[in-house]
């Protein structure tokens, strides 16, 4: 079979390159090496080398952005633009695509084109064949040729320059890398050959690699697809790009010499097109390039873009771990090569300035409202944390803000003239992580006194940002009863902290991390990225309008729809944000998206292959221009010029003060009109109490990933749930203390007094204070602070005050404790294998007969490290698995508790669970020990307020006193020497410093 496709030109010789009258000011200046590095970047995004395909479409994308550039109210002048437009148009008009006669079932292979010939195997015949053809790209991953991906199936693709060959079998794919690049944009003969059960590969008719092949080769009697891997791949990103000639495919291997002489016999043939090309007038790629530096000046002449100058940091972050948070402290963060810096002229060849002339490392900066000052993060060479500093926007003198032992990041200005940021001065530590500080929502004066903590959450929250209405928006990731990894999601909150609600996400698995997210000018949406929970590194840029919904799929579009939501992938039900968005180049991650517009706004994007992430202007169209390349990752940029000021929120908080002065913080009320809004009836019917529970923070930890308790053990093999010590085996908890229970009003409405700055969450009780409906999320007050939420459903937004409700009549509830106390945490030793030693143990210990089918008694567990029998069973059952750090496989015990981290986890695991469907309500254990029809067994009154309880509380193993006892690892240990919290006593600090 032989078949060649080329694009050939009449009625011209040369093509006219574009040199443009009134270039925006922003090109100007451009340093030598610049207009180098935009050819190659322009080149990159049409993968390496634009055919004609792709050189009309960019030629059709350009007309469409001139063209909605001249819609905006003061369009600009495009008239030189336009007319090198037309002329280019003109010019390929005249343009005939002319293919060598093919045969028949074959076509043209440009680019987003797939084609199926006749040729194939027979599938009953020897394994002995050889496949060859002509190509000619600069492309980076392209199918060339296949048959599939599936045993008998036969595969050729370019991979980042050399050719990949692939023979398939019952034990993979045999894939075989060679070594001579092929993407140099000439033409070079390759070919695939199978003898003997030996894969080789030749490349312009010399052996490039031989290698011998695993499983039992077969012929799949196929048919092949030119330009794709299975047919599967049309408008594929790795669908052919370029010139693809002379395909063959015989029934046995040709030798080296054979294959040689083939090569030999059109090499010279390929020569004389290769330098014939532009003689006959068929530059594609100078016309290209020409497009597209029309492009970039229609692009920058754009009125959105009323700045020059850009700040940005520029930083080696990501050759660290990729984690959501760990990256950003110790002692991933512990580079010192990053960079404060501004960029005068948006393009290569800009003028650079470092505004602290310092070795260290930064994250996200901030620029005053007037544009003349920047406020940012440094960790400074010879220190191990964060701090926070002010200096102008053109350098100079640098003023310290913040000082001592903790890190605090990503500062911002507020409009009262206060900072926020985040710091782990709360001494908290995340429930999953090992030794890792939690950085929360915080706030201090301009001069860095009295800082405060405003934030509530025990785990780490990312980027706040400004909102117009002068609200704080930032990312909260929280797993309160939940698994730990799959929501990171945006709240607000008021700048002192108070009012703090759920913008988007809450109940999301999908995007896995909204982050970076900023309000978009004039409009109510939100552009963010969305990245992963490991995965900070390939996410993709997506918009929210909260307006529209809280949870995936409402208001949720994907812009850079190439990417898919990192780490999770795409949902069932994705909107794309534009339906004629096109991809321009392999983009592996997308980052720090700053708006400009609904349509225009800057990026940090980083291509396949490059392990940097560069600064772009992009549109939602899939048009971008490289903005600036820098040494390392680009990330954060925004224009220097002044802003709009929001007014200032007043402060409602009763501020206790310095911690020192011993004051006691002012309770705050949390109310609700009606806690039955949104649930059945049968929960309005049995409903008497709503318990009140406080999640204390996690401020302990072994430093180690393994739950043994006294610290030691293999740290890789332990059964460790990614952490130490965990509390509970059904999930990442922290240590949970009851305050206590406030009776139901009988229009459902409550006012409860709590004490402030403290996560709490709510469950609806019956009479007998079993669990009908579970929160799962926490919320909480400011001192002084008064605030309501509607029933348990998806979201506890504030809510006005009815004050004709009987709960707001009266004066607010303090909560009822428990029997034990509101300070006593419930643990399994000290507190439920008494109550089976008691109850249960004349059946189920011993010689008793109910052994056989559940056995209490206390003992050591054969599979689940210093968890105890019969814990074990109790909450996970007998079928399980432990691997990877959690439970797989799990059947449930009869204590019937939410199991949030037992595998596999599920999107519909994360939302609202429907009332009366979990916990002590539906526990066979509860029934059985305090309902008499288990054997007559019925516990005392106390016995069973624990019992339920705990199993609410989600089966917590160690109490506090368990936990509080355990020796500290040693500080000294070479394990921390990175680290800048080693252990610490947990006596000296055991309750957070909020606020």
């Amino acid at each position: 079979m032989n078949a060649r496709f080329m694009f050939v030109a009449v009625g011209f010789v040369c093509w006219p390159m574009y040199s443009p009258v009134a270039s925006s000011a922003q090109d100007a200046g451009q340093q030598p090496g610049a207009a180098q590095v935009l050819r190659e970047e322009w080149l990159f995004q049409a993968d390496g080398s634009p055919d004609m395909d792709r050189t009309i479409a960019e030629l059709l994308w350009t007309e469409q952005l001139a063209a909605r550039l001249q819609t905006r109210q003061n369009p600009p002048d495009l008239a030189v633009d336009l007319a090198a437009l037309k002329a280019i148009r003109e010019k390929i008009a005249a343009v005939t695509v002319i293919p060598h006669k093919p045969p028949v079932g074959a076509a043209d292979v440009s680019a987003f084109q797939v084609t199926r010939t006749g040729e194939s195997l027979s599938p009953e015949g020897p394994v002995e064949y050889t496949v060859w053809c002509w190509i000619r790209t600069r492309g980076q991953v392209l199918d060339v040729l296949g048959t599939g991906v599936s045993p008998g199936d036969l595969l050729l693709v370019v991979n980042r320059g050399p050719v990949r060959a692939h023979h398939f079998t019952d034990k993979g794919p045999n894939a075989l890398d060679g070594k001579i690049p092929v993407n140099d944009g000439r033409w070079h003969h390759i070919a695939q050959t199978v003898l003997d059960g030996r894969l080789s590969l030749y490349v312009d008719g010399r052996l490039d690699i031989s290698a011998d092949i695993t499983g039992k080769p077969i012929n799949s009697g196929k048919s092949i697809f030119l330009g794709s891997a299975d047919g599967s791949g049309a408008r594929s990103r790795y669908c052919f790009r370029g010139e693809l000639e002379g395909m063959k495919l015989i029934p046995r291997a040709y030798s080296a010499e054979e294959l040689r002489q083939v090569y030999e016999q059109d090499a010279d043939k390929h020569s004389a097109d290769q330098k014939t090309r532009i003689e006959n007038g068929i530059d594609i790629e100078g016309v290209y390039l020409a497009i597209r530096q029309i492009k970039r000046a229609i692009f920058m002449k754009d009125p959105l873009i009323d700045f020059t100058r850009l700040l940005f940091v520029d930083v080696p972050c990501y050759d660290a771990l990729n984690h959501e948070s760990m990256h950003r402290v110790f002692p991933q963060a512990q580079n010192n090569d990053g960079r404060l810096m501004t960029l005068d002229g948006l393009g290569p060849g800009g003028t650079l300035k470092d505004l602290t002339g310092q070795r260290g490392m930064f994250w996200r900066p901030d620029l005053s409202f007037d544009a003349k000052k920047v406020l940012f993060c440094m960790r400074t060479e010879g220190e191990r944390t964060f701090h926070l500093y002010e200096t102008g926007v053109d350098g100079g003198s640098i003023r310290q803000i913040t000082h001592g032992l903790y890190d605090d990041l990503d500062p911002i200005y507020m409009p009262d003239g206060n900072i926020m940021f985040l710091s782990n001065r709360g001494n908290s530590y995340a429930r999953c992580a090992v030794a890792h500080p939690s950085y929360v929502v915080s706030r201090c004066d301009s001069d860095g006194t009295d800082i405060y903590v405003v934030s509530m959450s025990n785990e780490p929250e990312y980027t706040p940002c400004l909102l117009p209405d002068g609200r704080v928006m930032y990312t909260r990731w929280e797993y309160t009863d939940k698994e730990l990894m799959r929501i990171q999601s945006l709240w607000t909150m008021n700048p002192d902290g108070t009012n703090v609600s759920t913008l988007w996400g809450n109940q999301s698995t999908w995007p896995d991390m909204l982050v970076e997210a900023r309000p978009i000018p004039g409009s109510r949406r939100i552009i963010f990225s969305g990245q992963g929970h490991h995965d900070i590194v390939h996410g993709c840029i997506g918009k929210i309008d909260p307006a529209q919904g809280f949870n995936y799929p409402d208001g949720l579009t994907r812009v850079t729809s190439e990417r898919p939501w990192a780490e999770v992938g795409n949902g069932p039900a994705e909107k794309l944000e534009n339906a004629d968005y096109h991809a321009s180049g392999r983009f592996d991650g997308y980052r720090c998206p700053f708006p400009l517009s609904e349509e225009l706004f800057l990026v940090s994007a980083r291509r396949s292959g490059d392990a940097r992430f560069s600064l772009y202007l992009m549109d939602v169209w899939g048009n971008r221009e490289l903005i600036h390349r820098g040494q390392y990752d680009i990330l954060y940029a925004m224009p220097v010029r002044p802003r709009e000021q929001p007014e200032a929120i007043p402060d409602r908080v009763v501020w206790p003060g310095l911690q020192s002065e011993g004051r006691t913080p002012e309770p705050g009320i949390l109310f609700s009109n009606n806690v039955f809004e949104g649930v059945p009836d049968a929960v309005r019917e049995q409903a008497v109490y709503v318990r009140v529970i406080h999640q204390d923070y996690t401020t302990f930890t072994y430093g180690l990933k393994c739950q043994m308790p006294d610290g030691k053990g293999d740290r890789n093999r332990s059964f460790h749930q990614h952490a130490g010590p965990p509390l509970t085996i059904t999930g990442n908890d922290g240590i949970k203390r009851i305050l206590g229970t406030v009776p139901i009003e009988s229009d459902g409405s409550i006012a409860v007094e709590v004490p402030p700055s403290i996560q709490v969450h709510f469950q609806l009780l019956d009479k007998d204070y079993r669990a009908l409906h579970v929160m799962r999320s926490f919320t909480g007050v400011m001192p002084g602070e008064r605030r309501g939420c509607i029933g348990c459903h998806e979201t506890h937004t504030t809510t006005p005050i009815s004050e004709s409700s009987i709960a707001m009549k009266n004066d607010p509830i303090q909560p009822t404790p428990p029997p034990w106390g509101s300070r006593y945490h419930l643990g399994y030793c000290a507190d439920i294998q008494p109550i089976f030693d008691r109850y249960c143990g004349r059946c189920h210990q011993g010689d008793g007969k109910g052994r056989e089918h559940l056995d209490l008694t206390f003992r050591p567990s054969a599979d689940s490290g210093s968890y105890t029998e019969p814990y074990v069973t109790l909450t996970l059952g007998t079928e399980r698995v432990h691997s990877g750090g959690f439970t797989r496989g799990c059947d449930g015990g009869v204590a019937g508790s939410l199991l949030p981290m037992v595998y596999p986890l599920r999107p519909e695991d994360d939302r609202t669970l429907p009332p009366m469907t979990a916990m002590s309500y539906k526990s066979k254990l509860v029934e059985n020990a305090t309902s008499g029809k288990h054997h007559e067994v019925e516990v005392d009154t106390l016995s069973a307020r624990k019992l339920i309880a705990w199993v609410d509380l989600l089966c917590p193993y160690w109490n506090e006193d368990d936990i509080r006892s355990i020796p500290d690892p040693d500080a000294s240990d070479p394990f921390f020497a990175n680290s800048s919290y080693p252990p610490r006593t947990p006596g000296v600090r055991p309750f957070a410093d909020s606020p």
